[in-house]
């Protein structure tokens, strides 16, 4: 049995709010070694872009950054924390789309959205040419993503200092000491069952 879905009439098409996702971040080059997942994360980050500029959160350099916890992420996504670390670290440290910044004392961090689309007037460093700055990029770009997605004990690592230990399963509250094992709850009977 399938389920009969209504069409849209009027002005209902307009009902939903969307996240756009730029289709450059899909159809560069540069940003091809980016899962799908980080993209879709970076737009999200993208959206909460405009909230940041309505509540006035600028730095002291009128860069705008926003505020998503890893719990946000968590239930955006629908995904563990170390899924959600991932993305940020991939976000981060694999292709630099994002730039977080720690406040310290159990606040959030401020993270720093930065323009996905390239700059043709990129600063040229002296005695180097722009082919071999894109070769060292794209190694490290290469050597810092990871192709996995399951993870095994063998490559798990503390990403940042707010992830808290896993949770236990108490085993000192099973008090063994008080199990007592050597009595039998059944008692002797003396009368014969016929």
């Amino acid at each position: 049995m399938s389920i009969q879905f209504e069409y849209f009439y009027g002005s209902q098409a307009e009902q939903f709010s969307f996240y756009r996702i730029p289709k450059i971040l899909f159809t560069d080059e540069t940003l091809s070694g980016i899962s799908v997942e980080a993209k879709v994360l970076y737009s999200f980050m993208l959206d909460r872009m405009s909230l940041s500029v309505k509540n006035c959160w600028f730095d002291e350099e009128n860069r705008v950054y926003i505020i998503y916890t890893i719990d946000d992420i968590l239930c955006d996504f629908g995904c563990a924390k170390q899924k959600a670390l991932k993305l940020l670290d991939e976000l981060e440290n694999g292709i630099g789309l994002i730039e977080r910044k720690r406040q310290g004392l159990g606040r959030p961090n401020i993270i720093y959205v930065k323009n996905f689309i390239h700059n043709p007037k990129e600063k040229r460093y002296e005695n180097q040419n722009t082919e071999s700055m894109n070769i060292e990029n794209q190694e490290v770009l290469n050597s810092n993503l990871q192709k996995y997605e399951n993870h095994t004990s063998r490559d798990m690592k503390i990403e940042i200092q707010e992830v808290p230990k896993s949770y236990s399963n108490n085993t000192n509250n099973n008090y063994t000491d008080f199990n007592d094992t050597e009595k039998n709850n059944t008692e002797s009977s003396d009368t014969e069952i016929i």
